[in-house]
């Protein structure tokens, strides 16, 4: 189960020691921290000492110029016994001095007092001083003297609160920071080891935690497994529900596996809808057998996503320690996985060495697809579609091969699903369609039918790539015809719906193929609008000897009577089938007795032999479309 990871780790599991620049980035915020606590402590006592001693000293000073100037009247009326009348002197002192702790004396000019008012001084003394003038010469000086008792007490609690506020600020200036730095760090820590869509351990952390389980078993012993999960069906829901849907399955998956796990065990999401478990257990294979059952149950269950319902599964790849080197489990399991995917996907498989050569062939294959995607190894083969009734060709169906140097030739059932795998499958969708509406040009009168896989039907570019291929070749659209299999039905009905609808709207007709096989519903014929339905070849192989198939074809006929559509019989080998199959009213086929499937250059002759096109099959017609005339080989090679 996911851990929440404060803090980065080694691969031993010990905490990492904090790195330089870290550390340099702790003392610079201390540094700063313990400067600004310094300023508040020294700066504002020494402020309130000088505000105040200022404003004390220039209070002293205006209060002795008064004294003064009273003084200086009183000598410039009695300039030779002034000196003498000390009551006068002490009364002045006396009237311009309110405070009790205050001391004032007048001296002449030698110094010498001659009235004072005298208070008991405590603790430092400051003061100031005015002269007396007599006639506008200086006769002595009025002098006043106050205690800075008070001055210093207030200076005390002025400093006392500055060291708490410095304090306060230190650790707010300090802690703040760093404790935000660390939450920084363990949420970029965080996200550089999870994902962010689940939670979970991303590929980095899921390496991590594998080493040290694995360093763990080799010291105390055990065994342990590694689980690689696919989730299947998955970018059907993303294409069909959307990518927030999408994003909503992942959260419920990875809830589910979670729910299902113990706590000792991991669980990491490597990305898409790739997901690995490391199971810690002593019992093994038993316990991971448990577990992968268990999970394959579990997500075959439904899935509510914005009010849809979404069916998916798993596919699970099994690698054991005791048979994989530890850095080669996660590689192990997911050959594992690929070979439980190419088996019907929905369950699990435990690795074998033998997977490790099927899984090179498989990358070998890849690279070789991908190879002939850039080189044009891939090209088309047609199988013409003839009318019953008459035996002349009405229609083509283009079929891919791919035709390898060393391989030879490579069918489709091998290379379609692994290029829907790898996501090469609507790139070669695409092509298919230029390429067989561009054939269709140069073969007036002939529909041209191309089979489209439900990945790309359901696809958001699939009408896109339907007009482009029209308007870039100027086929028409009423020669182009769809052929989709039931499967295409099972999901999102809404927007089949509207596809199908989309391409009537534009001319284009659609065939059901394969009819009469898995999960075929007489409620598809009455809610989707077909054109064409093609009994699917099974029932046509045993017509002459099976009296239950030739029923089923009866009925299927009947049915395709009744709509007004057109019927088309698969895998006609012999002229018995044809007999039948006109007998019962089928207007189509296609099969060996008509013709195999042919590159562009062969069909001129294929086509004379049976008799030549019939250009009346296409309804309606292409306006101003000439008359058939077999092309010539100088154009049709490309």
């Amino acid at each position: 189960m996911s851990e929440a990871i404060e803090q980065r780790r080694m691969p031993g599991g010990m905490a990492a020691e904090p790195s330089a620049g870290d550390a340099a980035l702790v003392r610079l915020v201390t540094g700063f921290a313990a400067g600004i606590a310094m300023l508040v402590a020294v700066a504002l006592p020494v402020m309130h000492v000088w505000t105040e001693l200022r404003e004390e000293n220039a209070a002293m000073e205006a209060e002795a110029r008064i004294v003064a100037y009273t003084v200086s009247q009183i000598a410039s009326r009695d300039p030779d016994l002034w000196r003498f009348q000390a009551a006068r002197l002490r009364a002045a002192l006396a009237t311009a001095t309110p405070e009790a702790d205050v001391t004032m004396r007048v001296r002449d000019v030698n110094g010498d007092t001659l009235a004072a008012i005298e208070a008991p001084l405590r603790g430092p003394l400051h003061g100031a001083s005015a002269p007396i003038f007599e006639n506008g010469q200086p006769v002595g000086t009025v002098e006043i003297e106050h205690s800075g008792l008070h001055l210093l007490v207030q200076s005390v609690w002025v400093t006392l609160a500055s060291l708490f506020l410095a304090g306060g600020s230190y650790v707010a200036l300090r802690l703040l920071p760093l404790r935000m730095l660390r939450r920084a760090t363990s949420r970029i820590t965080h996200l550089a080891t999870h994902d962010q869509l689940t939670g979970l351990p991303n590929r980095r952390l899921f390496h991590d935690r594998l080493e040290q389980t694995a360093a763990g078993l080799k010291r105390y012993g055990g065994h342990f497994a590694v689980l690689a999960l696919d989730l299947d069906r998955f970018k059907e829901v993303n294409d069909t529900l959307g990518h927030a849907a999408g994003d909503e399955l992942l959260r419920q998956v990875a809830k589910r596996i979670t729910d299902a796990m113990r706590e000792s065990d991991t669980l990491a999401r490597l990305g898409g809808d790739e997901f690995a478990i490391i199971q810690r257990s002593a019992e093994q294979p038993k316990a991971a057998e448990a577990l992968a059952a268990r999970l394959v149950e579990l997500l075959s269950q439904p899935f509510i996503l914005h009010g849809n319902q979404a069916m998916i599964g798993t596919s699970i790849g099994i690698a054991l320690s005791v048979e994989s080197a530890p850095d080669h489990l996660l590689q192990d399991a997911d050959t594992a996985l690929y070979r439980a995917k190419a088996e019907g996907r929905n369950g699990f498989r435990f690795f074998s060495a033998e997977m490790n050569q099927a899984l090179r062939e498989r990358r070998a294959l890849e690279q070789d697809l991908r190879e002939a995607m850039a080189t044009g190894q891939l090209h088309l083969h047609y199988q013409p579609q003839v009318n019953l009734s008459t035996g002349r060709v009405i229609g083509l169906e283009a079929l891919l091969r791919w035709d390898h140097p060393v391989r030879g030739r490579v069918m489709p059932d091998r290379f379609i699903p692994l290029a829907e795998e790898i996501g090469l499958l609507s790139r070669i969708g695409e092509w298919v369609l230029r390429e067989a509406c561009a054939v269709a040009t140069r073969w007036p009168g002939l529909r041209m039918a191309v089979n489209i896989s439900a990945h790309q039907f359901q696809a958001a570019d699939f009408l896109r790539a339907v007009r482009t291929a029209l308007e870039e070749t100027g086929l028409p659209p009423a020669r182009l015809e769809i052929e989709i299999t039931e499967g295409v039905l099972l999901t999102d009905t809404e927007r089949t719906l509207a596809t199908l609808e989309a391409l009537h709207a534009l001319g284009v007709s659609v065939a059901m193929d394969d009819f009469g096989t898995g999960y075929s519903s007489l409620g598809y014929l009455h809610k989707f609008r077909f054109d064409k339905i093609k009994i699917d070849r099974s029932f046509v192989a045993t017509l002459t000897d099976d009296p239950q198939a030739v029923a089923i074809v009866r009925a299927m006929i009947g049915i395709t009577h009744a709509l007004g559509l057109r019927c088309n019989a698969e895998g006609v080998e012999n002229a018995v089938q044809a007999a039948l199959l006109r007998a019962e009213g089928c207007t189509e086929a296609q099969g060996y007795l008509y013709g195999r499937a042919v590159p562009e250059t062969e069909l001129a002759a294929l086509i004379e032999s049976a008799g030549g096109p019939q250009a009346e099959a296409v309804a309606p017609p292409a306006a101003g479309e000439a008359p058939y005339t077999p092309p010539n080989p100088a154009r049709v090679i490309q």
